[in-house]
């Protein structure tokens, strides 16, 4: 499995599902267990993040407006919203790249 390089050392340190896990620059990041400093995901994470968010918070006024049946607009609300999050997931753990976070905690 292909290990995505640590931003600070430049080691491959993370692997798809620990890129995923590692957040975006909103959050503390995960630290690298080469170097040790934090990494998260980049702008690139954010802005598919907002996009994928827009869409599904249109689908889900349309669906919530159009459809009389309100089991079938909560069925498409609910199936929106993971499928929003699914997308958010599988795009941190195969696409963008790893930076150091804006926040830093100790």
């Amino acid at each position: 499995m292909k290990k995505h390089n640590c931003p600070h050392c430049g080691e491959p340190a993370f692997t798809p599902i620990q890129k995923a896990l590692a957040g975006s620059l909103r959050t503390n990041g995960k630290p690298c267990p080469h170097c040790g400093r934090k990494c998260c995901n980049g702008m690139a994470s954010i802005y598919f993040s907002s996009a994928t968010s827009v869409i599904s918070l249109i689908i889900i006024i349309a669906s919530y407006i159009m459809i009389s049946d309100k089991m079938t607009s909560t069925i498409i609300i609910i199936a929106c919203i993971a499928v929003s999050l699914l997308l958010n997931f599988l795009f941190d753990m195969f696409f963008g790249k790893l930076t150091e976070p804006i926040r830093i905690m100790e």
